[in-house]
Parts: structure tokens; sequence; C-alpha cells
């Protein structure tokens, strides 16, 4: 907790005797308000630990349940005869992962099919096994891990993508990513432009609307002796990139089953946005009390 006392006490002496009394009043008022924020900052880190030590093991049995790695327990699914039809009998020996279970909770975003992903990604997506998410609050990293099965366009098996942030705001500093190997005439992240002059022919990469642009690798530091308009630009990759990690990481990752199923009501603060675009929104300050809130209206649900 940070309390200028030196600072105030210092200030406090240009003042005639009463209005001194009264801001020496203050003071300690302002003193103790600080010390209720520093006890409520320590509470709220003690909750999201808490939190997260608890939803772990949720995590990581969703992750089993849609890869097929375990089987269905009998305490999951008590309620089951409530959702079978007279000719269906319970079968709980199915070790098979979901089928294209993330390829339709990604397409079933409606920020992700209107902004992000391209035309051409719906076979690559059904290759996707498994999304996992990460984060670590000390180091002020974010990231996904996405495992793929075999598929046509490359052959990494895995693709990881980390963002390092700034301490104090939370903004993307830099961005590192698994490099995609892409096979012969599968890169569907770019576009090869061919321009004819009278000399000779102009070869172009035109970059193409597609969930792959995520993994980019980019860094403030790079940008520092760029024009304002490249550097805006390289700024707004950032930008762009950060959004969609966020976007799955906060949303999509802990409520897949409702956007498997399109039931999920997306959060206005993704819903209808154009990711490139700088929304004066975006710099709205939450108080804590605004922030719990938002997280308890995010994570409810009734059964």
């Amino acid at each position: 907790m940070e309390f200028n006392y030196d600072q105030i006490k210092e200030k406090l002496k240009g003042y005639d005797l009463q209005t001194k009394i009264q801001l020496i009043a203050l003071s300690q008022c302002l003193y103790d308000r600080k010390n209720l924020d520093h006890q409520q900052d320590q509470e709220l880190d003690q909750m999201e630990g808490d939190y997260k030590k608890r939803v772990e093991p949720l995590i990581e049995a969703s992750n089993q349940i849609i890869s097929g790695e375990r089987l269905v327990k009998e305490e999951e699914v008590e309620d089951l005869k409530e959702y079978l039809n007279a000719q269906e009998q319970p079968i709980l020996d199915n070790q098979e992962p979901i089928e294209n279970y993330w390829s339709k909770v990604l397409l079933n975003s409606k920020t992700l099919k209107n902004e992000v992903i391209g035309d051409r990604d719906e076979p690559l997506l059904k290759a996707i096994k498994n999304i996992r998410g990460f984060e670590n609050k000390e180091q002020h990293k974010l990231g996904l891990i996405f495992q793929f099965k075999a598929n046509d366009y490359f052959p990494e098996e895995e693709l990881k993508v980390e963002f390092l942030l700034d301490d104090k705001q939370g903004e993307p500093l830099k961005v590192e990513s698994t490099k995609i190997n892409w096979k012969e005439g599968k890169n569907i992240s770019v576009k090869i432009v061919k321009k004819k002059n009278k000399q000779k022919k102009k070869v172009k990469e035109v970059e193409q609307k597609t969930l792959f642009q995520l993994f980019k690798n980019l860094d403030v530091k790079d940008w520092e002796k760029l024009e304002e308009d490249k550097k805006e630009e390289q700024q707004q990759k950032m930008d762009m990139c950060y959004d969609i990690c966020r976007l799955i990481y906060d949303e999509i990752l802990p409520y897949s089953l409702e956007y498997y199923l399109d039931v999920h009501v997306e959060d206005d603060d993704y819903e209808g946005e154009d990711m490139d675009d700088d929304n004066e929104d975006d710099d709205e300050e939450l108080t804590k009390e605004e922030a719990i809130k938002r997280m308890k209206e995010r994570r409810g649900f009734k059964k």
C-alpha cells in the first residue's frame, strides 16, 4: 500500500489552522481507505487462487472427456435418463473423442466466425484434438496450446502462442508462437498475388483472414525505429492476436459446451465488434465491485 505521508505532511504546512485540522482528518480517512483497498486486493488474489485450484480438476476432466482419454463416470451422468429417448440405452464404455468438438465450438463463436475465421479454415479446425489455456500472473504471461491430429496442412502436432504482458496495464509487449511449416500449397494464412509491369513480374504475399494469423512472433522493441504508420500497423496485429487469445481463454474454453451446443450468449465486450478497430469502451476502468459482478455474470448458469 502506498501512502505519501511525507508529501502530505509537507503540503499541509501552507494551510490555515482550521483547514489544516480538516485536511489531517481527511488524510486519516484516505489512509484507512487505502488500507482497505490493500486488504481487498489481497482477498481478491486469495479468492482467485482458491478458484483456480478448485477449477483445475474440472478443466482436466473436461479435456479428457472431449478427447476420449477416459471413460465417463457414473456420478457425472446421474441425470442421464432425462436426456434419453425410449429407444436409447445408457452406454458408459465409450472412450472415443467427441467428433469435431473444437471446430464446432470455434465456429459457433459469432466473434470468431465474423471477424477471424476464414473460408478455408474449417477442414483444419476439424483436426484440432484439444485446446488448453495457461496464465502466469507473476511472470505476466498468457497463452494457448492447440493440439492437432495428423492433417494435410502442416506436420506440427502442437501449436503454442504465448504473450508477455506489461506488468501495470496488462497490455501485450511480445508474442511468441510456434512456427507453422505449411505443406506446399496448403498455407491458408497468405495468398500469393502476382503483379506484372513492363520489366518483370512481382510476387507478393497478402495475409488472409484465418484463425491461424494468431500464431505470430512480434515484439514492441522491434518497432521503435519504424515510421509511425508502420508502428501502428504492427500494434494492430499484436492487439488482434491478443484479443483472439483473450476471447478464447476467458470466454470459449471455460464455456465450450455452451458454444458447442450454440446456447452461449456471447459477452458484449466481444460480440459484434471489429477486433481490428479501437473502441472507446476498451479503456473503461471497472471498480473491483464491478469486476467481481461481471466475473459472476460470466460464470453464472442455471442447471
